[in-house]
């Protein structure tokens, strides 16, 4: 083995004291501006992370221990630990926990037993311990921050040492043992002079392999289209993109002053500045802190496991992606500034900063939010005059209650509302608002129960139909009657395949019309605005909207396949004098709330629970908090999920889990002055 005097590795490490204290609910100190600019906190909506997943970490030896990251340690299962033999034949003998290529032994953890003061000052020796919690501390756990990936597996690889140097044979005959061993992904947040072949083939080893290999750009202020640095540009004469070269970039999204430039080995910018995370855990060594909470670190090391991190995330969502899909994917996802010098931006920042929670939604194909402004400017949606006062009630079909939602407080023996279906309310003659619900009486046909704004029952009225259906009440427009136009009417929408599209009653429950075509829909939903009936209804894959008036004249509105229609509601939210129709997703797809324009544009889009839910959820448009701005209520259909209320402008106002979290069975919203 020939050693390189000259050509050594440094870490890509720059060190600088910081004081930021951010504390969030489970793990304390996730929050920093790293994750939040790399859309981390938005991707986990989506998905966090998969033990299926391997990364290798090609560093000066991480925490195998650390209580914050030992849950995510990858062990290799075809070893018997500590037995003195081979078990798996791949020329390592007890690498249970990966390998030290320093030292040639199975204990890959930096050895802190004998620090300098000088040392630990330094704090080189957490090097490799910040970047596995970067990508993967355990997440939701209590303890310290979490990673980009809550679950994962870090293989744990070294080949420095507590000084922050080494030679490429080590570096080279790690990421063979990578690949040979599993690893998915691997992250060399180091980086040194001089190229050599046995490097540049076992990078080409790992493309072929599909393995992406991330690395550092450096921390040296150069240019690497003319000095180059290595495995950074390992691919600079390839076709092919084999190494994903990240520089740094601070909080004011600039390069950061150290970091490396140059398009020909940059890839992709991400935060190395002031960065947060896990560090060596020792207390009998006189290191008692496990996090760096009065501390932060800059490098592109650092830059380069967010890289490595969103991988890693990807690739849980969709295990059989390649690493060319992967590559492309996070490079077109990116945010880019345009630049007059789009030479000059590339040699920075390479194709822009690393957008994580935009990669995993092109991966998944789906678009959260169309536009970059907020759904609704909230000074825009004041709510009407009728609303002002009014409270908003839930109520449970299961338990006898209600619950004032601002004020947590439970009112029971409100037996009238068991077994509840459905609920509308709606502006009477008078301007008053009426709480309406539906539900199933004797011999299965349907009952309309009308309450007023004390939620006190005021009459019944029942329906000779039998069946899942959408409730709307209001007035319709009768242009060949005018008197008719003031009567309230009652319209129903089957839920369930019909021929039918949607029944008109009378307040003494007398079928006055149906709307049927000759072809049978999958489902319909149904609201009254402004005169009209509105209608969704699901034709094959499409929802299909389109309003009409009493004497069933149709306009048709648009057509979408973006989401199969639960629940549609018509209003002016921006107050621009035009409708737009929100539709929420069915019991049996994710929970998306989207927003159309008259036309079928998608103006905006909410996802109101994390992907795996699907069990489908109510909303209703109120003034939550008595602040003069409608707001979204989100109620979910099953008690392990919370209530939600976001305002108008995208702002989570609170979650929690009402009645007390019982079984609550279907959650609906009235209004109430009580």
């Amino acid at each position: 083995m020939r050693f390189f005097k000259h050509y050594f590795l440094l870490l890509a490490i720059i060190f600088s004291p910081m004081v930021v204290l951010a504390k969030v609910p489970n793990d304390p100190y996730f929050s920093q501006w790293s994750f939040e600019d790399t859309g981390v906190y938005k991707a986990w909506d989506y998905g966090t992370g998969s033990r299926d997943v391997v990364v290798a970490i090609i560093d000066n030896g991480f925490d195998t221990f650390h209580p914050d990251l030992i849950d995510n340690v990858w062990k290799n299962e075809n070893e018997i630990s500590q037995n003195g033999i081979d078990d798996d034949k791949n020329g390592y003998i007890d690498d249970y926990y990966g390998w030290n290529f320093l030292e040639n032994n199975n204990d890959p953890r930096p050895n802190v037993s004998n620090l300098t003061e000088d040392e630990k000052k330094a704090g080189v020796f957490n090097h490799a311990t910040i970047v596995a919690g970067i990508i993967g501390a355990k997440g939701n756990n209590g303890l310290d921050g979490a990673g980009i990936n809550w679950e994962v597996r870090l293989m744990n690889l070294k080949i420095l040492g507590n000084n922050g140097t080494g030679q490429f044979p080590p570096l080279v005959e790690a990421i063979y043992y990578a690949v040979d061993n599993g690893a998915d992904v691997i992250n060399v947040s180091v980086v040194g002079e001089g190229s050599e072949k046995e490097l540049q083939e076992a990078v080409d080893y790992a493309y072929k392999n599909n393995v992406i290999v991330v690395a550092a750009a450096g921390n040296n202020l150069i240019n690497l289209n003319y000095s180059s640095q290595y495995p950074v540009c390992s691919d600079e004469f390839s076709d092919k993109e084999k190494v994903l070269g990240v520089s740094a970039m601070n909080e004011k999204h600039h390069l950061a002053v150290f970091s490396n430039s140059g398009s020909k080995c940059i890839d992709i910018t991400a935060p190395g500045v002031d960065i947060k995370s896990t560090v060596r855990f020792s207390p009998t060594n006189g290191l008692t802190e496990s996090y760096s909470i009065t501390e932060s670190w800059n490098g592109t090391s650092f830059s380069a496991p967010f890289v490595t991190g969103a991988v890693a995330l990807l690739k849980s969502l969709k295990p059989n992606l390649s690493a060319d899909k992967i590559i492309e994917t996070l490079l077109t996802t990116v945010h880019h500034t345009p630049s007059e010098d789009e030479v000059t931006y590339a040699n920075l920042f390479g194709s822009g900063l690393l957008q994580i929670d935009k990669a995993v939604m092109r991966l998944l194909n789906i678009s959260e939010v169309i536009n970059d402004k907020p759904i609704v400017d909230n000074k825009n949606s004041k709510i009407d005059s009728t609303m002002v006062g009014l409270k908003v009630a839930l109520i449970s079909s299961k338990l006898a209650k209600t619950e004032l939602i601002d004020e947590n407080i439970i009112t029971n023996d409100r037996t009238s509302f068991l077994g509840v279906e459905d609920s509308f309310y709606y502006p009477d003659s008078r301007g008053a608002y009426q709480n309406v619900t539906l539900s199933t009486g004797e011999n299965n046909k349907k009952v309309v129960s009308f309450y007023n704004d004390k939620l006190t029952l005021v009459t019944r009225v029942n329906l000779d139909l039998a069946g899942d259906y959408d409730l709307a009440i209001g007035n319709l427009d009768d242009y060949e009657n005018l008197e008719n136009s003031q009567e309230t009417k009652i319209v129903l929408a089957p839920r369930h395949p019909s021929n039918i599209y949607l029944y008109i009653f009378d307040l003494s429950g007398n079928l006055l019309k149906t709307y049927h075509k000759t072809t049978k829909h999958n489902g319909a939903s149904v609201y009254i605005n402004d005169g009209k009936v509105v209608l969704a209804y699901m034709i094959g894959n499409d929802t299909k909207v389109e309003t009409m008036d009493y004497s069933l004249l149709v306009e048709e509105l648009f057509s979408t396949s973006r989401i199969r229609a639960g629940q549609i509601m018509s209003l002016d939210l921006n107050q621009d004098g035009k409708d737009e129709y929100l539709i929420s997703a069915t019991a049996d797809r994710q929970a998306w709330l989207r927003i159309f324009t008259s036309d079928g544009k998608e103006y905006s889009a909410i996802r109101v629970y994390p992907t795996q839910y699907k069990k489908g959820f109510n909303f209703a448009v109120a003034d939550y908090n008595g602040d003069g701005s409608l707001d979204f209520i989100f109620t979910p259909m099953e008690k392990t999920s919370p209530l939600k209320v976001i305002s108008l402008d995208g702002q989570l106002i609170t979650e929690r889990f009402p009645f007390k979290n019982q079984d609550y069975g279907r959650i609906f919203t009235l209004f109430t002055k009580n």
